[in-house]
């Protein structure tokens, strides 16, 4: 996505222009294999129309990723202007809001809770449909950079490609889903090695999960795949058997290594739901249960 800040400014806020800082925050658990990540203030994106706060990619570098992901703000009546990302998938999650998504020649309107995977290339915008804010988690598959982003008078100097088509996933209990705790259900939303039928261009797996209070899922860990756990709603509790404990609230975020043994739990009064985005993408095999 295109991040616009002033030219007159120091070499950081240079850096954070072309998408390689950001002042996501991180604090790691004495094990360094678990880090909590918070949004920081982050910093307008075309022409002030939107906000963007990272939360993983090159502003991470301790942290490796086959993608970068962060929080996108749209105010009531903005949108992002038509670019187009080249080479690179781009995953939109609703997580307040409603958003209209223009894909080439195609327009879907999604709401809280849906995902929506733009291909690679496609020219596109998101606005805030209706009267309230948009807010939404941005993958790009690979990495974005400064390179990959075409837009303004830039446009005119690309050949139009093949109409890409938006794959729409509407509930994210429609998908599979899988038993490893108490209280708690976890459905896979998109796979591109267990859901093929989806013709997905990532090589990352999202999954939804839904913990009530006292909920919890078995201790595990995950062969040669790491896991980033964005909290949705709640606040979910990621242990070790070490005994550390990273408290991840609502908005925020913890990447945990491969191989890491964790579970999580919700030791909240309320329900708390997560997205768990694993790379590679999660398979069966990949989960060992421990303990």
């Amino acid at each position: 996505m295109h991040r616009v800040v002033s030219l007159i400014v120091i070499v950081t806020l240079l850096l954070l222009s072309a998408g390689c800082l950001s002042e996501s925050s991180h604090t790691a658990t004495e094990n360094e294999g678990i880090y909590l990540l918070s949004p920081g203030e982050g910093f307008p994106i075309f022409d002030g129309q939107g906000h963007y706060a990272g939360l993983i990619g090159e502003e991470t570098p301790h942290i490796p990723a086959n993608y970068s992901l962060g929080l996108v703000t749209v105010g009531p009546g903005n949108a992002t202007a038509p670019h187009r990302l080249m080479e690179t998938s781009e995953m939109v999650c609703i997580i307040d809001g409603r958003a209209e998504i223009q894909c080439d020649n195609a327009t879907v309107e999604v709401r809280e809770g849906e995902v929506v995977v733009l291909p690679p290339g496609v020219l596109q915008s998101i606005s805030a449909a209706g009267n309230t804010t948009l807010r939404y988690i941005d993958v790009i598959d690979p990495p974005f950079s400064q390179e990959v982003e075409i837009s303004g008078g830039e446009l005119a100097d690309i050949s139009a490609a093949p109409d890409g088509v938006p794959v729409v996933i509407p509930d994210p209990r429609e998908g599979i889903e899988w038993d490893i705790g108490s209280d708690m259900v976890i459905y896979t939303v998109a796979n591109p090695v267990l859901m093929p039928e989806q013709d997905l261009p990532i090589t990352y797996s999202v999954a939804y999960a839904a913990l009530l209070p006292g909920g919890s899922a078995d201790s595990n860990r995950l062969t040669g795949a790491s896991e980033l756990i964005y909290v949705t709603a709640g606040t979910i509790e990621v242990f070790t058997p070490e005994g550390d404990v990273t408290t991840v609230p609502a908005g925020s975020a913890a990447w945990v290594a491969p191989g890491q043994v964790k579970g999580y739990r919700n030791a909240g009064a309320v329900n708390a739901t997560m997205l768990s985005f694993v790379d590679p993408a999660w398979t069966p095999e990949r989960t060992v249960t421990v303990g």
